[in-house]
C-alpha cells in the first residue's frame, strides 16, 4: 500500500540520497536542478511550491510510514480539470517493487477525488522506459514526441509529454477501472 499527503520541510535531505549518478539525477530534474543536487537547492524547492496555488509536493509512504516516493503536482487548472505531474522519484528501498506505479495511481486519485481533475499530464524522457513503461500502466498515453529536447552532455534527449484521462486510469491493484 502506498498513501500521499504533503511533503515535510524536514525531509528534504532524504532526496540527497535517491539518485545513483549524473544521468539518472538528469533524467528526474531535466534540468531544472544541478548536479549533484544539494539541501540549498531542495529548500529553494520546497519554499517556491509554498507559495504557489497551483501546485504542491507530495510524498509516497510505504506501509511502514516510511518515505516511499516523491511526485510534485503543479499548473492545477481548476477551468480545465488538469494537473501535471512531475518530479516522480522513488526511493532506492522501494524500487523493482511496482511502488512507482502505486504511487502514480494515488496520485490520479488525489486528483480526480480530492481535486475533481479529469485530466493528469507528465513528461518523461524517452531514455527511461522504466518510468514510461510505470505510467503506462496506470492509464497515461503518448500526446506528443519532443525531439532533442534535452541536451545531456551534447546528447540529445526525446521527451514524451503523456497524458491520462483520471477515471481510465488503472486501480491500485493493477486492474483497469470498469466504467458503469
Amino acid at each position: 500500500m502506498i498513501r500521499l499527503r504533503p511533503w515535510k520541510r524536514e525531509e528534504l535531505k532524504e532526496l540527497l540520497g535517491w539518485f545513483s549518478d549524473e544521468e539518472e539525477f538528469s533524467r528526474w530534474s531535466a534540468g531544472k536542478f544541478s548536479y549533484p543536487l544539494t539541501e540549498e537547492q531542495l529548500l529553494d524547492y520546497y519554499e517556491r511550491f509554498e507559495k504557489d496555488r497551483c501546485g504542491w509536493i507530495m510524498a509516497a509512504l510505504g506501509d511502514s510510514g516510511h518515505l516511499a516516493g516523491h511526485i510534485m503536482m503543479r499548473k492545477a487548472d481548476y477551468e480545465r480539470n488538469s494537473v501535471h505531474f512531475g518530479f516522480i522519484v522513488v526511493s532506492p528501498a522501494f524500487r523493482g517493487k511496482g511502488t512507482g506505479r502505486l504511487m502514480v495511481s494515488q496520485g490520479l486519485k488525489y486528483a480526480g477525488e480530492i481535486l475533481g481533475m479529469k485530466r493528469a499530464t507528465l513528461g518523461v524522457f524517452e531514455n527511461n522506459p522504466a518510468a514510461r513503461r510505470c505510467y503506462e500502466s496506470v492509464g497515461f498515453r503518448t500526446e506528443e514526441i519532443l525531439k532533442d529536447e534535452f541536451d545531456y552532455h551534447g546528447e540529445k534527449w526525446t521527451l514524451l509529454n503523456m497524458t491520462a484521462e483520471i477515471g481510465e486510469q488503472s486501480g491500485e491493484n493493477g486492474d483497469r477501472k470498469s466504467g458503469g
